[in-house]
This record gives C-alpha cells, structure tokens and sequence, in this order.
C-alpha cells in the first residue's frame, strides 16, 4: 500500500514538474499575411489569447519582432489587457514592416505574456515565423567608354558596373549588349555571366566593340540585356541604355603633286598643284595647307570643307630661286568632329640649273660641229682617191 502511495506520489510529482505552469493561457496565431513578404512592404498578424482554465487578471502582452520588423504603432508593443474570464478569449492585430533592407530568410516575431492566478504570478512566449522573400533588380551604372571619342573603325571600351538594386538574390545572370541591327560588332564574348548577385552586390564588367565602316554620324543608344533567376528560379529579364556617339575623324593627305612648268630650273615662275584628299569618315572643315619653303610666292592654300572621299586643289605660286633637291614641307591643318587637326608632310623639289644646261648644249653642239667636220674631211679625201 505504502509502495503505491509512493508511486502515485511519484507520477504527481513528474506530472506537475512536466506541465507548463502557463498551460492556463495560450497564444493563438488567427492570420499572418502576406506570406512571404517582400521587404519593404507591411503585413498584418493577428492572435487570439484563449483562457481554458481559472479566471485571470493582470494580463499583460507584449510583443517581440526581429530587428528587420517594424511595429507600426508603437503603442501596440507592451498592452495591458487585464482580466480574462474562464474560457474567454482576447484577440490583438498588429500592422508590421519588413525594412527595405532586409534578406531574404525567415525572421521571427516573439509574443511574451505575464498574468496571476490564484494568486501566483504566471508567464508563457510563443514565436511565429515570418518568411521574407525579395525581388531581385538589375541596374548599371558607372558607365564609361574608353576612348571617349570614337569614329567608324574604331575599336572602343565600354565598361559598367551591374549591381542588385533588389531585394533578392539575383541568380544565374547573363548580361549582353544587344547590337543586333546597330553599326556595332562584339569583340570576343559578348555575354558575361555571373552565378548570383546578393542585393547590394555589384560586379564590374568589360566588353570591347568595334565599330563598323560605314558607320553613320550620329547618336546610339546600346541595349544592354539582362536575363536571370529569382529565388523561385523565375525566369526576370531587363534592360539599360548605354549611349554613345560616333563622330566623324577627318584624314587630310596628298594624294599628287603637279608642277608648271613641268621640270622648273632656276629662276622660273612656278605652279605648284597639291591635290588633298580626304580619306577619313568625316568633314574637314576649314581645311588649309601651308609651306614651309625656300621660295618666295605663295605660302598658304585655303580649301574650306572637304567631304570623305573628297578631294580639292591647293595652288601655290613661287620663283624657283635655288636649285638642286629643295626640301620643303606641307601642314594640313582642318577641323572635325573630334576638334582641330593637322598633319604633316615632308616634301622635296628637282630644280634644274639653267647656266649647267646652258653650258652642256653649247658642249653638245660643239661635239657636233667637229664630228660634222671630221665627217666632211673624211669624205673630201675619199672622192680625191
């Protein structure tokens, strides 16, 4: 008999020590939506407190968010509810924000409650979990190209950084500047791909491009596409514009060079006819010519714009006053898209001697006379024979 008093003693004693002194009240979850939620955004949770036991008093409720949620009405954190019949039941709702910068993950959100009954002060927590879930957003920026002045044939630099202005984890990611039906031609890959992309996080990417030949003077504007997953692994595509602007690089040379009389000597009035040509991929504007030169005459051509692929005539008048190999020089000098230009060239001119070339025809004709001489001998003493 004392052996099962004992035992019964015993299972009291567990039972008493196992039971939660705060099985009097409960906290009930009613609702918590939207689930998941995005940060940035508000949500409503609301419980009910349910009494099955004894009545009590001096309930009091207070509620415990993660750092990441924000209680919109701060009055609501601690509340003092007070009585709670046997059987009766209290219900609270709660306006809550997720902060923007916020993860994605789950988060938690703790309810404490403190009451007396019979005399004893009670207290019981519950957690729910709330499940947070971003957005992820591509964007560029620090956009820059290298050169910054760029013309049809030209090759060119652009680089940018993509970065997760987002709420979500960006994943699988393929960026790719679309230059379908633009004047631009990738150079090597033209899709780079990053496996994910936190929010926050940003990479710096590189592509280089060629622009064609018979590229237009104008303004353009590159897509660049952005494809990747979200955390749902939905399929999330976007684009940037990236600008830039072709401008055209003129090219002045000499593309012959005429003189009249056609074999100047010493002394002679001279016309010297330059034609500059332009083999660029834009206007020369204000285009002239200069020399630097022996001669007096004179020394500057004024040709104003010459088109691609255009040519026109620099005329310049002179007296030959030295002879020999003359070197001389021609600055062409014009502006383009790109600024003012000039290029150089260094030249050189045959002028004759005229006392030389006198000399040696007076030579010549007096090597003819005495070959006419000899002949006309020769011949006298052939017919005496």
């Amino acid at each position: 008999m004392n052996f099962k008093k004992s035992i019964l003693t015993a299972l009291f004693i567990i039972i008493f020590i196992i039971a939660p002194a705060n099985a009097e009240l409960e906290v009930v979850l009613d609702s918590l939506s939207p689930q998941p939620i995005e940060p940035g955004h508000d949500f409503m949770l609301s419980i009910t407190l349910a009494n099955e036991f004894s009545e009590i008093e001096n309930v009091n409720l207070t509620i415990v968010p993660d750092s990441s949620i924000i209680l919109k009405n701060e009055n609501d954190r601690n509340i003092n509810i007070g009585r709670i019949i046997k059987f009766g039941a209290h219900a609270e709702t709660y306006r809550l924000h997720i902060d923007p910068s916020a993860t994605s993950g789950t988060y938690e959100i703790k309810f404490e409650l403190r009451w007396s009954s019979d005399g004893q002060q009670r207290e019981t927590s519950r957690t729910f979990k709330v499940m947070v879930q971003g957005t992820p957003q591509l964007v560029i920026s620090n956009i820059s190209v290298n050169p910054e002045l760029i013309s049809p044939k030209d090759t060119f630099d652009i680089t940018f950084s993509a970065s997760n202005e987002g709420t979500g984890i960006a994943r699988d990611v393929l960026i790719t500047p679309a230059t379908a039906g633009l004047p631009f031609i990738p150079v090597g890959a033209d899709t780079k791909i990053l496996k994910k992309l936190n929010p926050g996080e940003s990479s710096q990417l590189k592509y280089t491009i060629q622009v064609k030949d018979s590229t237009d003077i104008s303004s353009y504007s590159i897509p660049i596409k952005m494809d990747y997953k979200d955390e749902n692994g939905k399929n999330i595509s976007s684009q940037n514009l990236l600008g830039v602007k072709v401008m055209g690089k003129a090219k002045l040379t000499i593309a012959s060079i005429k003189t009249e009389p056609r074999n100047p000597e010493k002394g002679d009035f001279v016309t010297l006819t330059m034609r500059i040509e332009n083999s660029g991929t834009g206007d020369a504007k204000s285009a002239k010519v200069s020399l630097d030169s022996p001669f007096k005459g004179t020394k500057t051509s004024f040709l104003g714009k010459i088109k691609p692929n255009d040519d026109a005539p620099a005329v310049f008048t002179f007296y030959a006053t030295e002879d020999g190999d003359v070197s001389y020089s021609a600055t062409m000098e014009f502006e383009d898209d790109i600024g003012m230009q000039s290029n150089k060239e260094v030249l050189d001119l045959y002028i004759r001697n005229s006392n030389n070339n006198n000399g040696a025809l007076l030579f010549i004709g007096a090597l003819l006379i005495i070959a006419a001489s000899v002949f006309q001998l020769y011949r006298t003493k052939k017919i005496k024979l």
